[in-house]
């Protein structure tokens, strides 16, 4: 068998042709680029206006976005404000009803102090009401006895501890008068030496009530109203009990109670006659508490 060595099969122009093929290969590759070349600088272009189209729109929305930023960061910012306020405001809340809390307490305190007041008071009001009540039983029996054979009404009050003394028939005046009729003065005198020595041994004082009929009137010259014409009817007896029985005085009272009783119409008989129960004065006999109580003290004492 022979042996061939590889220089017998070489082609001496297969260098060349390798050569050419090289060259031809990068020449195409030339021609192929140069003939894309304007498409893909276009495409190139277009993108690169669509990246700064983009890039414009980014910008537009990141000015956007800075100016949200900035108004969101104002807002928070005010948030952050109203919180404060807010608190400071749970903070005065709170100081107002701890101040409110110690308010409380403290009425509450004075409310107990009160009550305890209250109470004491009403037991002083026992202890006053149980003080007269002896003196007035005492008092009106003994009215009663001395005014027996007088042609007078008598009235208790036990609730006010008074005894109401009336004439039977009741002391009267002519309208517009406040002078005495005979047999009232003469009743008056009577009555007032019987206080007298009713006054040496009971504690009361005497109040004389005073009345003007309902037909009211206002003139310059004295009486110039009902109120002043009952109060001087009310002095009148006054004056006649401290003549009668002198001393007495000291513990009368003069109380002018102005007009009483409603005024009538259509009444046929005369209003003179008609309004005459009203003309009238009474005499009123209270326990006098405050010397009770008095005489109470010193004979603690």
């Amino acid at each position: 068998m022979a042996w061939h060595r590889r220089d017998d099969f070489d082609n001496p122009a297969w260098p060349g042709m390798v050569d050419i093929f090289a060259f031809s290969l990068a020449l195409f590759m030339i021609f192929w680029f140069a003939g894309n070349f304007p498409a893909k600088l276009e495409n190139l272009e277009k993108n690169n206006q669509d990246i700064l189209a983009r890039l414009k729109v980014l910008d537009a929305k990141n000015i956007h976005l800075t100016t949200d930023n900035r108004a969101l960061s104002a807002q928070l910012q005010s948030l952050n404000q109203n919180n404060q306020n807010l608190l400071d405001q749970i903070n005065s809340l709170q100081q107002k009803n701890r101040d409110l809390d110690a308010q409380n307490n403290s009425l509450a305190a004075g409310t107990v102090a009160l009550t305890t007041k209250i109470a004491h008071l009403d037991e002083e009001n026992i202890l006053l009401r149980d003080i007269g009540r002896q003196d007035w039983e005492k008092l009106f029996k003994v009215v009663q006895e001395k005014f027996a054979g007088l042609p007078v009404k008598i009235i208790p009050n036990q609730h006010d501890k008074e005894i109401e003394i009336q004439g039977n028939p009741k002391i009267t005046f002519e309208t517009m008068k406040y002078d005495l009729g005979a047999g009232d003065q003469n009743l008056l005198e009577s009555t007032a030496a019987i206080l007298y020595n009713l006054r040496q041994s009971n504690k009361f004082y005497l109040t004389i009530n005073g009345t003007a009929d309902p037909r009211e009137f206002e003139r310059d010259l004295l009486p110039r109203n009902n109120s002043e014409l009952s109060a001087l009817r009310a002095a009148t007896v006054a004056t006649v009990l401290e003549n009668a029985a002198p001393g007495l005085g000291q513990h009368l009272r003069i109380l002018g109670l102005g007009s009483k009783g409603t005024t009538k119409t259509n009444v046929k008989e005369n209003l003179n006659t008609t309004y005459r129960q009203y003309r009238t004065v009474s005499l009123v006999l209270k326990i006098d508490i405050g010397s009770l109580l008095t005489d109470g003290r010193r004979s603690q004492n």
